[in-house]
């Protein structure tokens, strides 16, 4: 796939059917918090379930730096439905079913029978920009280390000034 999305670039809308039973519109969830994006193909294979536990454990860190966590699919809402009550996901999974992916750059299809591509992680902030991605994901825990790290840089829901800043203004004025 030759289109791929880079840090500063417009994050592509979508609006998909998700296992919460609503349709959610990327331009609805980023006015509220930065949005994770994590695109991957097979809910049976390992990585995907694995890359999946590993966003659960670390969900409540993330919604704690104002960012939902939102995981894309090509398959189907049943499976989805099944794989968020086994792995108990506190997050939406989304069914991609018009290949929104491909507007993200992600490319789903193996390379050769029987490889599993590498899923897509993409944060998207308040102003629906791609504040940094990794496509293909090469591993999971790092990567949200690194978010986690870099939410405190995010413009908060309230004034447009990075948490830290809000964080050091409330600090002063409480102190």
């Amino acid at each position: 796939m030759d289109l791929k999305l880079a840090v500063g670039d417009e994050a592509p809308d979508f609006d998909l059917t998700s296992t919460e039973g609503v349709v959610l519109m990327l331009r609805d969830e980023v006015p509220r918090s930065a949005v994770l994006l994590y695109f991957f193909a097979d809910p049976a294979d390992k990585r995907a379930r694995e890359d999946l536990s590993a966003l659960g454990r670390h969900c409540e860190r993330l919604m704690r730096g104002n960012i939902k966590v939102l995981a894309i699919s090509p398959a189907k809402l049943d499976e989805l439905k099944a794989l968020q009550r086994e792995l108990h996901l506190l997050f939406p999974l989304l069914v991609d079913d018009r290949g929104f992916r491909k507007a993200y750059g992600v490319d789903l299809e193996p390379e050769e029978e029987g490889k599993a591509r590498q899923p897509g992680l993409f944060l998207v902030d308040r102003r629906q920009t791609v504040r940094w991605s990794a496509n293909p994901l090469a591993e999971v825990e790092g990567a949200l280390g690194q978010i986690e790290k870099m939410a405190e840089t995010l413009p908060s829901s309230t004034s447009g000034y990075p948490r830290s800043v809000v964080n050091g203004w409330v600090d002063r004025w409480a102190n």
